[in-house]
């Protein structure tokens, strides 16, 4: 495969998977809240997956890209900076955890890969509504801080479907994704 055929491969996974994530994201539970708009979907998960099988670059692109659009589509274009922000950090410890278990057998690591995806998406998201509280509403400190609990189990809901979800997903396109080349450092 020449350069630029790679080029172009890692070019249409990238949409694949900003599609993908933008897709997700649009099956969502909603959950009231005083602060944000806190609803449960798959969006991350896919972004989690990307970053995972696409790398820290094209990772964070495809996951910027969906839930950016996402975001500006949706009504939610107010706040698409946090989710860049949300899909940075994900996308990196994600990268950052499946090179420090590349020695693992796959199901090992995808599980711990999965912890780590879910437990992250749970702290970015705390940090997401407070930084709407302080932001959007003014809040004091320690109000924002109280606020944002409220919020919260939205996000522990998305990070605890990703920690199911990522290894039942990665595990069932494993197949697929040797036959295609769209594999990981995981064995």
């Amino acid at each position: 495969m020449t350069e630029n055929q790679g080029n172009l491969r890692r070019l249409i996974q990238t949409a694949l998977f900003a599609a993908l994530c933008y897709i997700f994201a649009l099956f969502q539970f909603r959950i009231p809240a005083p602060v944000g708009h806190p609803f449960v979907d798959l969006g991350f998960t896919f972004v989690a997956l990307g970053g995972l099988l696409l790398g820290w670059r094209y990772g964070c692109l495809a996951g910027v890209i969906g839930l950016g659009l996402f975001d500006l589509t949706q009504g939610y274009a107010n706040h698409a900076y946090l989710t860049v922000l949300e899909v940075i950090v994900l996308v990196t410890v994600v990268y950052l955890i499946a090179k420090a278990v590349s020695h693992l057998n796959s199901v090992t690591a995808i599980i711990i890969i999965a912890l780590f995806a879910g437990v992250t998406k749970g702290v970015t998201g705390y940090f997401r509504y407070v930084t709407e509280g302080l932001v959007d509403f003014g809040l004091t400190v320690p109000r924002a801080l109280q606020q944002a609990l409220v919020s919260f189990p939205a996000d522990v809901i998305t990070g605890l479907l990703m920690v199911i979800a990522l290894p039942v997903i990665y595990l069932a396109l494993r197949p697929v994704l040797k036959r295609t080349g769209m594999t990981t450092n995981l064995h």
